[in-house]
């Protein structure tokens, strides 16, 4: 599939989550605090929950559901009642877009 323009850098802001799609494929782009911007899988392990409709805190994201955690560097699930891991995409920031690499 390759690199695909998923938004600007100025839609999701430091400690925010933003849903988006890239091939088809659900992803939740999380901006740490620091500026860095990580992608991982949309939907929750645990359940058909979006994961950005949770909250950010440092590098993980909590579901807004059961309260699963899940690190947006690795993707790991930190937290119960999850335990399988979600997806993690590439990211690159190029000027103010920001595009996610799909396989």
């Amino acid at each position: 599939m390759g690199r695909c323009r998923v938004a600007g850098l100025a839609s999701v802001k430091p400690g925010e989550l933003l849903g988006v799609e890239a091939g088809g494929l659900p992803i939740c782009l999380a901006r740490l605090e620091s500026g860095e911007v990580y992608a991982i899988g949309n939907i929750c392990s645990h359940e058909q929950i979006e994961l950005s409709d949770g909250d950010l805190q440092g590098t993980e994201v909590e579901c807004p559901a059961h309260g699963s955690r899940f690190d947006v560097t690795t993707g790991a699930a930190d937290g119960l009642p999850a335990e399988d891991p979600v997806s993690t995409y590439p990211v690159t920031v190029d000027g103010d877009d920001i595009y996610v690499e799909i396989d």
